[in-house]
Parts: structure tokens; sequence; C-alpha cells
């Protein structure tokens, strides 16, 4: 179920090895989304701006098995206002923002060709928004 626009992104992903040996590890991720009008309504809900990162070092673990643990964040921002018919002035100045910190682990198992991480993340500071928590879990297999 969509939200009855289409939203196009560009994106980007960087990461930093901060020593020799790779063990601690600097990593970002940002995306602005520009969203089209909502069928039905002509509201143009506003742009976006999204910012990922994580701060990651390396623990001592069997050869095949590698493990990760770290801190995690995420912010996201309204760059531009929402419009249309029937928006007030005060709700199109309104921008919405999201910051949110957190840990991480991740583990990686290279002779399975698998994966798993779990995130937690506390939001704090939101502005016209829901705040609270968040729990991330993820996992993949390589065919």
């Amino acid at each position: 179920m969509g939200s009855g626009y289409w939203t196009h992104t560009l994106s980007s992903g960087q990461t930093l090895y901060l020593n020799s040996s790779k063990a601690l590890i600097l990593a970002a991720f940002q995306m602005y989304e520009f969203h089209t009008k909502q069928e039905g309504t002509g509201i143009h809900p506003g742009e976006n701006f999204d910012l990922d990162y994580s701060f990651l070092g390396s623990l001592p673990a069997p050869m095949d098995v590698r493990l990760q643990i770290g801190l995690v964040g995420y912010e996201q921002r309204q760059t531009t206002a929402k419009t249309g018919p029937n928006i007030s002035v005060a709700a199109s100045d309104e921008r919405y923002a999201v910051n949110a910190l957190g840990f991480a682990v991740t583990s990686a198992f290279p002779k399975h060709k698998a994966s798993l991480g779990f995130k937690y993340f506390k939001e704090f500071s939101n502005r016209s928004t829901f705040q609270g928590y968040s729990v991330q879990l993820s996992g993949s297999i390589s065919f």
C-alpha cells in the first residue's frame, strides 16, 4: 500500500576503514527523496533528506564467523514545504525531523554465505512526528 504519490531518490553510501586491519569501520548512507503530488488530493508532501550512519568494531570470533558491534544512528529531515489545497500556512511551514541513536550487532558466516543483524534505536528530539524506539532485524543468504 502506498501513500498515493511517487518518490524518486538520489542516494550515496561510503565506508571508511579507520585502521589497517579494517577492524574499525565508519559508514554512512545518504538519500534525498523527491516526491510527486498525491493522487486524489493534489498535496505535495515536501522533499526529505535521510542520513544513516554507523561506527562498528570487529570482535574476535572463530574463523568461520565475523562479528561486529557498535554505535548506529539515523536522521531524517523534511527539507521543503508541504503544499496543496486546504494546507494552512502553519502546516506548510512545519517541517518534521527525526533523530535516533542506538547500537548494532552484526554477524557474517562466510562459509554459509549468510549474515544476521540486530539494531536498536531510541528516537529523541523529534519534531512534527511520532517518537519512540525502533528495532531492526536483518538476515541474508546468498545463493
